[in-house]
């Protein structure tokens, strides 16, 4: 039998929220629900927090928006090109493989990437050997940094609009689209605001003082960046340890466990009144 889209113009506004509501009830959505809410914590850090730290330790705000179309905007381009040649139609084998560089070696990057960028513009300039050295270390974290974070999201944000094209029922294509790219935002909306009120919370400033010389020093206080980050990265590896099974099983379900099946006899019936028709006819 040949499904089309209902538009909500169709079967009203009601009927649209009952079917939602169907497949939210399905097991295999439950279990992607659970997948798009959780996932995105591990790297809230590096999401939302990473370059306004990076401009609290000196980096200009003119370089920042510089990386978006010199180093983001390409990658975001080829790199899902590059990814169906590697994964040919795996979503879920490419997400994993992005998430497990995401929440460990690119994190680390990201750590070095600050640590540079307050020895180099909040420091005497010198990160290792000479001023050239320290230079290019200073601009090859930051490039890295960049590049590695915008090759993970692309990575993972083309394999989750590829396994969600390819397993929501075509009944309610649209609509079901949009249910689960909601819960995909809720679940990178949250974790920006929890990591947020963390970093606020733990977060204790130096106490700063004029000196008789009139140079400002300041003692004390502690950064809640490096030790969250560590937590975070330790969190992504127990979500990987404990989701890998359950994004592995929805990987291999069936389309048929993605379908809600509402309106099927309806569908039965008519076309058994239309070849009926077509009989008469004859």
């Amino acid at each position: 039998i040949s499904h089309h889209e209902l538009d909500a113009a169709e079967i009203g506004i009601m009927e649209t929220y009952h079917r939602l509501w169907c497949a939210v009830k399905l097991p295999a959505v439950q279990s992607l629900i659970m997948i798009l809410l959780t996932y995105r914590l591990p790297c809230a850090l590096s999401d939302n927090v990473k370059f306004l730290k990076a401009v609290e330790f000196g980096l200009s705000k003119q370089t920042t928006a510089l990386l978006s179309p010199t180093i983001v905007l390409p990658l975001g381009i080829l790199v899902p090109i590059l990814a169906t040649k590697i994964w040919h139609g795996h979503p879920l084998k490419q997400f994993m493989a992005a998430y497990k560089f995401r929440v460990t070696f690119v994190a680390l990057i990201d750590v070095l990437m600050l640590l540079a960028v307050r020895a180099y513009r909040g420091g005497n300039g010198i990160i290792l050997g000479g001023e050239m050295t320290s230079k290019a270390i200073f601009w090859g974290l930051l490039v890295a940094s960049t590049a590695f974070q915008a090759i993970v999201h692309s990575l993972q944000f083309n394999a989750q609009m590829t396994f969600f094209a390819h397993r929501v029922d075509p009944a309610i294509g649209g609509s079901y689209m949009t249910l689960l790219n909601t819960f995909a935002n809720l679940g990178g909306t949250w974790p920006s605001s929890f990591v947020m009120y963390l970093i606020g919370q733990f977060t204790i400033p130096p106490n700063c003082a004029v000196g008789d010389d009139g140079v400002e020093v300041c003692s004390g206080g502690r950064d809640a960046y490096f030790p969250l980050q560590l937590i975070l990265s330790g969190l992504g590896c127990m979500w990987i340890f404990f989701m890998r099974k359950r994004v592995q099983y929805i990987a291999e379900l069936p389309d048929d466990a993605w379908r809600t099946h509402i309106g099927d006899n309806d569908e039965d019936e008519d076309e058994m009144q239309e070849m009926k028709k077509g009989g008469k006819h004859k």
